[in-house]
């Protein structure tokens, strides 16, 4: 009963390991999307920023229309301040996201700040990889 039980737990804990790897796979997969984005947006790369978007979330349009006039707007920095892998179930995935933005010196019509955002993302089944689907700003701390 002893081997039973000890060959039991052996599995489970296969299990586990398998399934913890399997967490920290899509954990890195996600950070991958956000940077892409972050990078997408400093190198004022519209396509490419567009591409880590789903093109179903709510706010794809609304993006896509404002986003050459961001753009325009100077040269705005964005940086990954920190991310942190919450999880998923069948359908989304939840991380959270701090990124500071910064105004480039002189600038009047933004004021730099780092945001603090719990980060929706959703399989997109046509392109078979995750993307960006909506967020929450749940804190703004804004920078001098």
């Amino acid at each position: 009963m002893a081997y039973r039980t000890g060959v039991v737990f052996a599995m489970l804990l296969g299990l586990s390991v398998t399934a913890g790897a399997a967490e920290d796979k899509l954990g890195t997969t996600l950070r991958g999307v956000v940077e892409e984005n972050v990078r997408a947006y400093d190198a004022r790369d519209t396509d490419a920023f567009l591409r880590t978007l789903h093109p179903k979330s709510p706010g794809y349009e609304a993006t896509k229309a404002i986003l050459s006039d961001q753009f325009r707007e100077g040269d705005i920095k964005v940086t990954l301040v920190d991310y942190k892998y919450i999880g998923h179930d069948d359908e989304f995935a939840v991380a959270r996201v701090k990124m500071k933005t910064m105004a480039p010196p002189g600038s009047t019509g933004f004021q730099s700040n780092v945001t603090d955002s719990v980060v929706l993302f959703h399989r997109d089944e046509f392109a078979r990889a995750w993307k960006l689907w909506s967020d929450d700003i749940i804190g703004v701390e804004f920078v001098p």
